[in-house]
């Protein structure tokens, strides 16, 4: 019996699940193929890097309205 990866505990569940139904594929085949080989899968490691710079930007200009309102 195969072991499902608990998402819960991962820091980029966020980003796994919009890959997984971006790409119609289960979240732990993802986090599979980007975390847990030797060499990622270079398709799934192209959208999760593009993917976490998009997160990266939103994050930052929310800090950057944050400290102005503050």
């Amino acid at each position: 019996m195969k072991k499902k990866v608990n998402l819960r505990c991962h820091p980029y569940r966020g980003i796994l699940k919009e890959m997984g139904e971006e790409l119609d594929m289960p979240t732990d085949q993802i986090h599979k193929g980007l975390f847990m080989s030797k060499v990622p899968n270079p398709k799934l490691a192209e959208l999760f890097d593009r993917k976490l710079k998009e997160r990266q930007k939103i994050v930052k200009s929310f800090r950057t309205t944050l400290s102005k309102v503050v």
